[in-house]
């Protein structure tokens, strides 16, 4: 959301948009107010649209959490307006961490055996563009 601010802050959206976006950080502030720590900090975005209020969290175990909140939630925006017909919760994951993972791990091996068995199948093939291509991908198995 964040990047869609500095498009609004800009002056290339105006309108409309621009009021939405305020609606939503404006609601996304109140949830965080009205729920219980650990939770609020583990709000990522809210989305309310058609009265069906979305709840972004970063991981499944937190949208469980949540889940168990939302009879009670939805009682206090009642209370101070808003209008919300149904509440559900998806997963955002922080991409950060999800960058770290696959840096981890850089690139994929194949074993030395799925390595022999490229090669010799790179050896029956005619089409020597698919033949090079087996053969390149075969060198990302692990050497002896």
């Amino acid at each position: 959301m964040k990047w869609v601010s500095k498009i609004v802050a800009s002056g290339a959206i105006h309108g409309k948009l621009g009021k939405q976006l305020a609606s939503q950080r404006a609601l996304h502030e109140q949830l965080k107010l009205l729920l219980p720590t650990p939770l609020d900090s583990q709000l990522k975005a809210s989305v309310l649209q058609h009265g069906r209020l979305t709840l972004f969290v970063a991981s499944p175990v937190w949208a469980s959490r949540f889940r168990y909140l939302m009879p009670q939630l939805q009682r206090q925006l009642q209370q101070r307006g808003i209008r919300v017909a149904k509440v559900r919760t998806a997963i955002l994951p922080d991409e950060s961490k999800r960058a770290a993972r696959i840096k981890e791990g850089d690139q994929p091996v194949l074993s030395q055996e799925v390595g022999r068995q490229m090669r010799q199948l790179a050896k029956t093939i005619e089409d020597p563009l698919l033949r090079d291509a087996l053969l390149r991908l075969s060198r990302h198995s692990k050497q002896l």
